[in-house]
């Protein structure tokens, strides 16, 4: 033979066929199935062979794992039941009926705090007013009840306690020498007493008046005389307690 790249090759010739060479097996013609209630065709020697499978082939003797063996040995796995329809479901609303009643009895028992809170400071406010001494009574003559008003309502204090607390307390225009001054005159002229009123600052002074009627004149005299200068209104005896001198700035 001729190869593809140009080169011849000898092949040997094909070697005959041996002799005893047996030969192909044909099979023999099958012979119908026994019939019903006959005998099996395998005890007849002259019946045919039949080369057909039978339905049953027989099981092969492998051995299987115990998982397997136990698995097929076991019942029948039983399917699972269809899932029953589901519909959509809305939550019900929910009711405040026990929450509505614990903030309520919460509201109340805040009210009833702030009731208390409130009596209580009330009686404390009553009751430094009447430490202090009742209102006053009966028809009040010239400025005594704004000047009564003043006194409860503000620190009141006579002028020389008043310096003596606190020796940086201002009076109007006055140093604390001036104010004590002045003060010594009106006494001396018949004042009762002198007072201050404010915690730091006073801007008044207050005159309790003498019963005596010539001592109460000097005293109105003075407060006239002080007043017009300062372009403030001038007050006259009608019978007052007391009289406010207006020390400006």
């Amino acid at each position: 033979m001729k190869c593809k790249c140009g080169g011849v090759i000898q092949v040997p010739a094909q070697d005959s066929a041996e002799e005893g060479t047996e030969e192909p097996l044909r099979p023999e013609p099958i012979g119908p199935a026994p019939a019903a209630g006959q005998s099996d065709a395998a005890d007849d020697p002259e019946a045919g062979y039949d080369i057909r499978e039978t339905d049953e082939a027989p099981k092969g003797t492998r051995a299987r794992p115990p998982d397997v063996l136990t698995y097929r040995a076991g019942a029948a796995a039983t399917p699972p039941e269809p899932a029953a329809e589901t519909y959509p479901t809305f939550a019900r609303p929910k009711t405040y009926s026990t929450d509505n009643s614990a903030e309520k009895s919460q509201l109340i028992r805040l009210a009833v705090i702030l009731a208390v809170i409130a009596v209580a400071i009330g009686g404390s406010i009553f009751g430094i007013r009447m430490l202090k001494g009742s209102g006053p009574t009966g028809p009040q003559l010239g400025e005594d009840a704004d000047i009564q008003a003043k006194m409860q309502d503000e620190y009141c204090k006579e002028i020389h306690a008043w310096f003596q607390e606190d020796s940086t307390r201002i009076m109007g225009p006055w140093s604390e020498s001036q104010a004590l001054s002045h003060a010594d005159q009106w006494q001396q002229m018949g004042a009762k007493q002198v007072l201050a009123l404010g915690s730091r600052l006073s801007m008044v002074a207050v005159i309790e008046l003498p019963d005596d009627p010539a001592k109460r004149k000097a005293l109105f005299d003075w407060q006239a005389e002080w007043h017009r200068n300062h372009l403030t209104k001038v007050w006259t005896d009608v019978g007052q307690k007391y009289l406010m001198i207006r020390l400006g700035v």
